[in-house]
């Protein structure tokens, strides 16, 4: 295999993302080479000056319409090299309906990288290929071991802000508190956890999540992605969109959106059938690696970039 030299432009400094550390990871495992270059306190021609210097393939990007104060002079700089063969990858990973730049972006973009493949026609405006791409599980050779740390009854990580994305599930969390130990991280003592997933998982009895983009057809945030393939016993409300790509009852356990007594119902279920939760937790981790771990989804840009074909792997997209 050629060996691809792939450039990711992001907040490396202020944002370390699944997308950034998970697209770094598979480059590595697909036998290319990574240079990250951050947007931040970056000036234009010092990006340049790194671009030229690596001579990439590919650019991955998922900031670049961000309001950043530079943006325009972002903009030349990947129409600078685009001129050199450099291919333009921009990954629009969020929630969204509409494409975030309403107009042509074929100047500076050869291809887009779309999560949810249902809002794909509304993004023709942006005159460039748009191919399905989903989020990724971090690649992980085996099951973690537990730390004392992390260990709890049920883990929840995120914000529990009250806005209209996060007050449904921070009422959800303070309900189910009355019935399921919940521990919010990170905490005090854990910090951020966003890259000790693995350990995480491995300690809690069980990892909670909820569906974002009610609204947005196909669209599935990192979480379950994140979890699963780390081996957590995984909890999400049911939604088309989790169907799509887990099987309830065999990577996942799924419960019914602000239920209290079905979550509870099925959490004691678990806690009392400790070969099924294991079986869950085996199930849905090597069905992770194998078809939407970090390389995988590499290999798919890299397919790519070669022309060739490729289908992410869903249990139905009908």
């Amino acid at each position: 295999m050629k060996q691809y030299r792939i450039a990711i432009l992001g907040k490396w400094n202020s944002y370390l993302s699944f997308f950034l550390m998970g697209s770094m990871q598979g480059i590595f495992l697909n036998g290319g080479l990574c240079r990250p270059i951050s947007l931040e306190n970056n000036i234009m021609n010092e990006v340049m000056e790194q671009l030229k210097f690596f001579k990439p393939h590919a650019i991955l990007s998922h900031t670049i319409f961000d309001n950043l104060p530079h943006r325009n002079q972002l903009f030349d700089v990947l129409r600078k090299m685009r001129k050199s063969g450099t291919k333009v990858f921009y990954h629009a990973g969020d929630a969204r309906s509409e494409p975030r730049h309403p107009a042509p972006i074929n100047d500076i973009v050869d291809c887009v990288l779309i999560n949810h493949w249902p809002v794909m026609p509304k993004y023709s405006v942006w005159n460039v290929p748009c191919f399905h791409w989903p989020y990724m599980a971090l690649n992980q050779d085996s099951l973690s071991n537990p730390v004392e740390m992390y260990r709890c009854d049920l883990a929840f990580t995120g914000s529990l802000a009250d806005n209209q994305h996060h007050a449904p599930r921070a009422r959800f969390i303070q309900n189910l508190k009355n019935r399921v130990p919940v521990t919010v991280f990170p905490t005090p003592q854990s910090g951020n956890t966003r890259f000790q997933t693995p350990e995480l998982s491995a300690s809690a009895k069980g990892v909670l999540g909820f569906q974002m983009g009610l609204d947005i057809p196909g669209y599935l945030d990192v979480r379950p992605y994140q979890f699963i393939g780390a081996g957590a016993l995984y909890f999400h409300d049911k939604h088309s969109s989790i169907d799509k790509v887990f099987q309830d009852g065999v990577h996942y356990v799924g419960f019914k959106r602000d239920d209290i007594e079905d979550f509870y119902s099925k959490w004691q279920y678990y806690a009392q059938n400790t070969e099924r939760r294991q079986q869950i937790i085996q199930a849905g981790f090597e069905y992770c690696q194998l078809h939407h771990s970090s390389k995988e989804r590499m290999k798919q840009v890299i397919n790519i970039i070669e022309g060739k074909e490729y289908k992410i792997k869903y249990l139905d997209v009908s």
